[in-house]
């Protein structure tokens, strides 16, 4: 099976059960890629069992291991290079967009097939979000701008919208795209927009007085997304359920604001969080039911930094504490603790060593790019070199 998005699939529900029976935190482990320069301005991504792609601040993207790249191309000219996630299509051909307004398909053996420009640079690089690999062609946001393009490089619609979506596009099981639009202020009027596989608008929930925080997270015929409501001058956390024709399930009341959210079949885990001073840092996760019924909910003393993440029998979260270094929890699907594994114990303890953005390989190891090295850091357990 190909593994065609980052974020664990197209439903960005972070739920990685396929590949990862169980997540172990024991050590970390750097793994030195021969190439020249650092991998840590995007996430990697998992190819097979051995091998990942990644991009380089050159401008160069690759497949391989520490121990052997398989290829490597420059995909960007000038200064650009490759900020977000990329994504593979069912083929295996690997999906990339440069800062310079560029996307490009590369083979499974390194060739370029193609080279599109979707948006000029002139105003400065541009910001694009992870892509989303659907089955009829690859789906981009840079700035404000959303587009489908098909595998032959064309493209095949655009939308311009006021704002940026939030994190990330999601997509359901027929193709249908959910991107939340925020004005990114208290007290505005954020919506949640459905588009069909057409790129026309199926359906908007308008949401007055919310700002949402999230991703819509897409499980089976129900779309999830987190935000604050401003309610008589006071901000108040909420989640939001919408059934997948646009009308709203629910709405839930929370204690703090959620940030990141994850799914798999019997849970929604939602980890939230208020700005605080270092030293005061924490985060709150909850285990809810599909239906709104909270089940549990756990503190850990750290500030979150990526979404949690889900295995077939735990659940791991990368947090940051007072000492700016990282933390790694793992709870069982309960919220009980399992174990916390500390990188400053480790001798990794400066934060800026990985980009906080985890992937999880084939057989459960979580990998984070390098910020400063050309390498990774694997979390796993105590078994020797990750490749």
């Amino acid at each position: 099976m190909v593994r065609t998005n980052l974020c664990g699939g197209a439903d960005r529900s972070n739920n990685f059960m396929s590949v990862a029976e169980r997540f172990t935190a024991e050590t970390a482990i750097f793994e030195q890629f021969p190439v020249s320069d650092s991998l840590g301005l995007s996430s990697i991504m998992a190819i097979d069992e051995v091998n990942v792609a990644f991009a380089t601040e050159s401008g160069f993207v690759g497949v391989g291991n520490s121990s052997l790249v398989k290829w490597t191309l420059k995909v960007s000219t000038g200064k650009g290079y490759v900020a977000s996630g990329m994504c593979r299509d069912t083929a295996g051909n690997v999906y990339c967009v440069s800062t310079t307004g560029y996307m490009i398909k590369i083979s499974p053996d390194g060739i370029m097939q193609w080279r599109k420009r979707l948006l000029s640079d002139h105003a400065g690089p541009i910001i694009w979000l992870d892509l989303l690999s659907v089955k009829d062609g690859i789906v981009a946001c840079g700035d404000t701008s959303l587009f489908k393009v098909d595998f032959a490089g064309n493209v095949m619609w655009r939308q311009d919208r006021g704002s940026t979506p939030v994190r990330t596009i999601s997509a359901d099981m027929n193709g249908n795209l959910y991107a939340s639009h925020s004005m990114r202020e208290i007290g505005g009027t954020d919506t949640l927009l459905c588009y069909n596989p057409e790129g026309r608008v199926r359906w908007k929930a308008v949401l007055p007085f919310v700002r949402l925080t999230t991703q819509p997270l897409v499980h089976k015929d129900r779309i999830f997304v987190g935000g604050q409501r401003m309610d008589n001058g006071r901000k108040t956390p909420a989640l939001f359920c919408f059934k997948d024709e646009g009308t709203k399930c629910w709405e839930k009341i929370l204690t703090e604001t959620p940030r990141f959210l994850s799914s798999d079949e019997a849970s929604l885990y939602i980890v939230s969080s208020e700005p605080r001073i270092a030293e005061k840092a924490r985060t709150l996760v909850m285990g809810y039911t599909h239906d709104g019924i909270k089940r549990w909910h756990v503190y850990v003393s750290a500030q979150a930094v990526a979404p949690l993440l889900v295995s077939k029998s735990n659940i791991g979260l990368l947090a940051k504490h007072e000492q700016s270094a990282a933390d790694f929890f793992l709870f069982d699907k309960e919220g009980v603790l399992e174990s916390q594994f500390s990188f400053a114990e480790k001798g990794n303890s400066d934060q800026a060593d990985f980009l906080p953005i985890p992937t999880v390989l084939n057989g459960s190891t979580i990998a984070l790019p390098c910020k400063n090295k050309s390498g990774v850091v694997a979390v796993q357990e105590k078994r020797g070199l990750l490749f």
